[in-house]
């Protein structure tokens, strides 16, 4: 199976990479791999996810306060958004058709 950001999605993994990287540069690189741990989680589960709406299912990120969203099937994973867990919810809802 494979996966994919949608394009707002890796802008927040970027942006959040960023900002913790400012803070320590070490921290930067621990959040990068915190994500690519819950992107793998994603990809080889799909089905453990917590359900959310749209179809759509999260993986928490161990260490960060943020959520992998995404939707799969049978062929790919969609990273729908790298959500903060303290904006508003679901704003990433629109980016679904």
């Amino acid at each position: 199976m494979t996966f994919r950001f949608l394009e707002p999605a890796e802008a927040e993994f970027l942006e959040g990479i960023a900002y913790y990287a400012a803070i320590q540069a070490e921290l930067g690189v621990r959040f990068q791999d915190a994500i690519s741990v819950a992107v793998r989680q994603a990809v080889e589960h799909p089905e453990h996810g917590a359900p959310r709406s749209k179809n759509t299912r999260r993986r928490l990120v161990k260490g960060f306060p943020f959520g992998v969203i995404y939707r799969a099937n049978a062929t790919e994973v969609v990273i729908v958004a790298v959500a903060h867990q303290r904006k508003r919810a679901e704003y990433w809802a629109k980016r679904i058709e």
